[in-house]
């Protein structure tokens, strides 16, 4: 079986980069399409820009099978569009994809928080770090990457606390779906600062077994990250 072997500036999975949460990886194909990714987010590749099957199968040491099945699992999450004829491309940020991805996330993360209501407040107290982490990055000028990941680690956190594994596994799609949009929504200082008080606005309510604040609170920072996002995008609040 070929084994990975990255020798170029793509393999970007280190102690530093910015990823969401992932299960263990099992195949060469998905520890591939993770590295993809995080090249992807990392701004290594551009919106639009082609990914050479030929030049990754080189960079990692292997076929171009198991690569063009990473692009495959990738398109699954829209983060790539392979054509027939013209390869992988990164896919364009366009503010129908935002609208569309974040209200599903909108939906599913509510739904997520609510069902955490009925919890044990010692598990949910286990959040807490966490969210102590937000705030304290959400006050730094330059933290903006370490924020959203820091983010996006604890919104998989709760899904996967909340017993539904089918929850989080559509939870984690729509993050590596959403992630380039949410850099954008938290991009300013500002924005990172209101994200962090409706973290804990909602971390507090879910402690006192208040669900439904809690389920508005998350709603109310997917939706805001939604219009700041389309905001920058040029399409207007």
């Amino acid at each position: 079986m070929e084994t990975v072997v990255p020798r170029n500036a793509l393999d970007v999975v280190d102690a530093g980069a910015e990823r969401p949460a992932e299960p263990p990886l099992r195949t060469l194909p998905e520890q591939i399409a993770e590295r993809i990714y995080n090249a992807i987010i990392a701004g290594e590749y551009q919106p639009g820009e082609r990914i050479r099957e030929e030049a990754l199968a080189e960079a990692y040491g292997v076929s171009r099978g198991p690569v063009r099945e990473a692009l495959r699992i990738l398109e699954r999450d829209s983060v790539v569009r392979v054509l027939a004829n013209k390869g992988a491309h990164v896919t364009k940020l366009s503010t129908k994809e935002v609208n569309d991805t974040f209200e599903i996330r909108m939906v599913l993360a509510g739904a997520m928080v609510r069902r955490l209501g009925s919890a044990p407040p010692a598990l949910i107290a286990r959040f807490a770090p966490k969210v102590e982490e937000l705030e304290r990055l959400a006050s730094a000028p330059d933290e903006g990457a370490a924020y959203v990941a820091a983010s996006v680690e604890l919104a998989l956190g709760m899904a996967q606390a909340s017993g539904n594994e089918r929850l989080t596994e559509i939870m984690r799609s729509l993050a590596r779906q959403s992630w380039r949009y949410t850099r954008l929504a938290l991009a300013q200082r500002a924005r990172r600062q209101q994200s962090a008080q409706h973290w804990r606005t909602l971390f507090n309510a879910l402690l006192a077994g208040r669900a439904e604040e809690a389920g508005c609170a998350m709603e109310r920072l997917v939706d805001d990250s939604r219009r700041e996002a389309v905001r920058q995008l040029g399409a207007g609040p």
